[in-house]
């Protein structure tokens, strides 16, 4: 999968999410992000916030980001922290390798850039495969 990545460019998807209908806590999270992806340089081509909870995987939200992820136009996926794609670590690592197919990567706030290579190789031992992990 390493030779799937493209080289990393700075066109940034910033995805916020809060559990609760809590505009002024999904309003700072997402100035939060700005802010970050600013003193970074990238631009920003695309904002999604939404309420809902991380146990739920299928939100609009999600698949907005992924759609644009799929149509390449976007090189990173900006969250504060993986809790906000979902609170299942199978989920979030299936999201994450669904992106870097695209030669997207995903990158929080809380922890910078997403490698869950080595996380990986220890459930792949677990599990049996990556197809057994989806």
């Amino acid at each position: 999968m390493d030779n799937l990545i493209k080289k990393q460019g700075n066109q940034v998807w910033i995805y916020c999410r809060v559990a609760h209908p809590d505009g002024v806590a999904l309003m700072l999270q997402k100035e939060q992000m700005i802010e970050y992806a600013r003193k970074r340089g990238w631009e920003i081509v695309g904002i999604t916030t939404e309420h809902g909870s991380g146990l739920e995987f299928n939100r609009k939200g999600l698949k907005e980001v992924m759609e644009a992820v799929k149509a390449e136009r976007v090189d990173i996926v900006l969250v504060k922290n993986t809790c906000r794609i979902a609170r299942d670590m199978c989920r979030i690592m299936a999201y994450v390798d669904e992106m870097e197919e695209h030669g997207v990567k995903l990158t929080t706030v809380d922890n910078g850039e997403v490698d869950f290579k080595p996380l990986k190789v220890a459930v792949y031992c677990r599990v049996g495969s990556e197809e057994q992990l989806r």
